[in-house]
Order: C-alpha cells, then sequence, then structure tokens
C-alpha cells in the first residue's frame, strides 16, 4: 500500500527544482518548516535518501533522489491529468454515451449520427451496438445502454421515452424492367396478382403484412429474407414487389440488378424512427446534447 501523498511528492518535485526549501516554499507559498517536514517524512516512508544537505550551498539531490524525481514526475503529471479530466467529467464535456441501434437502421443512420456527433463533442465516445427490437427495449430497462435508434412501431411503455427523429413513409419496390415501374405511384390492389417478395427481418414482418391486409391484397410469397439488400436482389431479379421504408440512394442491387421505387396511393401509416431512454434514466448534459443533436440530425436529413 502507498503511504506517501501526492503532496508530499509534488513537495520533493519542488524543492529538486529549486534547489532549496526556502525556494521551494516561495514558489509553493507555504511556510519552510512544511516543506522540510514533507521531505523529511517522505525519505522515512520510502527508506531513501532524497537529498544530500549542504549548510551553506543548500540540497542537491542524491543518485536516489534523481531516480526517484523520474517516478514523481511522472506521477504529478498523470495527477493533474486525472484532475483534469475529473473536471471534465464532473462538467459533463467528457464522457460516454452507449447507444443501441436496430439492425436494418444502422447501416443508413449509425455512423453518420455517431460521426457528427463526435466531431461536435470530441471528449465524449459513443458505443454502438446493433441489436434486435427485443434485445434494445431489454437493453434500455436494464441499463445495458443509454439510448435506443429505433423504430416506434406503436410501441407504448410508461418507463420509456420516445423522442420522434423521422416518420417514413412505406414504399413499393419493383424490378426496373417491371410493368408499372414507370408509373411512379400505385394503388396495391393492382399489385394483388404479382408475387411478394417478404422482407423478414424481426419486427419488420408484421408491420409489412399489416400493410398489405390494409390495401387488401394478399400476394402469393415468392421469396423472404432478413437482408434488406437480399430482397432488392430478389425483386430486380424478377422475384416479385416488395414494401420497404428505407430506401437505399441506389438503384443497383448487390446481385448487379435494378429496381425502381413507387410511391403508394393507398392511406398507409408511415413508421416513426424515434431515440428512446428509459424516462428515469440519467438525464445529465452530455445525454442531453446527444438526443438534442440527434433530433437536428434527422430534420436535417428529412426535414
Amino acid at each position: 500500500m502507498v503511504r506517501f501523498t501526492l503532496r508530499q511528492c509534488a513537495y520533493f518535485r519542488a524543492v529538486a527544482q529549486q534547489g532549496g526549501i526556502a525556494q521551494a516554499a516561495r514558489v509553493l507559498n507555504i511556510s519552510q518548516p512544511s516543506v522540510a517536514q514533507a521531505i523529511d517524512k517522505l525519505e522515512a516512508i520510502t527508506g531513501l535518501v532524497l537529498f544530500e544537505r549542504h549548510h551553506a550551498r543548500g540540497l542537491t539531490l542524491t543518485l536516489q533522489g534523481r531516480l526517484f524525481l523520474e517516478h514523481v514526475s511522472r506521477l504529478d503529471d498523470m495527477a493533474h491529468q486525472v484532475e483534469r479530466e475529473a473536471a471534465a467529467l464532473a462538467s459533463e464535456t467528457a464522457g460516454e454515451i452507449r447507444l443501441g441501434v436496430f439492425l436494418t437502421l444502422s447501416p443508413f443512420y449509425a455512423a453518420g449520427l455517431i460521426r457528427s456527433f463526435t466531431d461536435m463533442a470530441e471528449q465524449v465516445t459513443v458505443r454502438q451496438q446493433e441489436m434486435s427490437l427485443a434485445q434494445l427495449t431489454d437493453a434500455l430497462r436494464d441499463g445495458s445502454i443509454d439510448f435506443a435508434l429505433t423504430y416506434d412501431y406503436g410501441a407504448k411503455a410508461d418507463d420509456l421515452v420516445f423522442r420522434e427523429l423521422a416518420a417514413l413513409k412505406p414504399m413499393t419496390v419493383v424490378a426496373r424492367d417491371h410493368p408499372l415501374a414507370a408509373r411512379g405511384r400505385v394503388d396495391l390492389a393492382e399489385l394483388a396478382d404479382h408475387p411478394y417478395v417478404m422482407f423478414d427481418a424481426p419486427g419488420s414482418r408484421s408491420y409489412f403484412e399489416g400493410l398489405l391486409a390494409r390495401g387488401g391484397i394478399d400476394p402469393p410469397i415468392a421469396y423472404a429474407s432478413s437482408s434488406i439488400e437480399a430482397v432488392r436482389s430478389a425483386v430486380a431479379a424478377g422475384f416479385g414487389f416488395t414494401l420497404l421504408v428505407m430506401r437505399p440512394p441506389f438503384a443497383v442491387t448487390y446481385g448487379g440488378g435494378e429496381v425502381a421505387t413507387l410511391e403508394i396511393e393507398n392511406d398507409m401509416p408511415p413508421l416513426r424512427v424515434v431515440l428512446a431512454s428509459r424516462w428515469d434514466g440519467h438525464t445529465g448534459r452530455i445525454a442531453q446534447r446527444f438526443a438534442e443533436h440527434a433530433v437536428a440530425w434527422f430534420a436535417a436529413r428529412h426535414g
């Protein structure tokens, strides 16, 4: 166990740098006896002889003193760094945000949101985890994450707070050479006899099935995948149409084919993207800044 103090080390460093107790006491603005007692205690605790005492010429470091000074200097510098970082934590200019992101939202939003926030708040680290809808809710409730970037999808929970970030309209996606591709808009009833490519990700299937039911159709399923890009590739390959809310900024799919995106004429409820948190969670300055930044960042993209 360390028995000497940072103050004793600081006094020792000052004496070594100033060349004497009187000089160090003036720099430290304390009494000479206080400095002398600190040096005596430090030598007694460590068992080292730190200075050679000269009656007329003050103090000079011994070999042990010179080597110990190197360690003390590093310790003193580290202590000041810890002090600065503690002050930053106390003022909440530094810290960490633990962000959970729904799997299908991650490639569209996570990197851009995190990069833009950390560029603004350089001393804050955002640690991101991709999760399913159920995992996000559980992680919020058990305190594993601070925020969840997810879909609302009608979620109602008294213990969670939802900040709406965007309301995404569902769309129909067909192959570039599909007979309806040039239309720009489509009534789902026109697709009743066309095969359907299902986006079968956790939490997404029931939403899209609800849209099909709302449009009054029950098309045969020709292909299913939990990957948006696999679904788009299947559509481009002619397996059928699909419904999506996320729209990549390019028509070419991973499979090399092309798709066309059509607006839906039917009245369809949007899917809300939200930033969720526990209502009783930490609401310090860093968390507030992140939440406010997320709202502004999404507004700039979807406003």
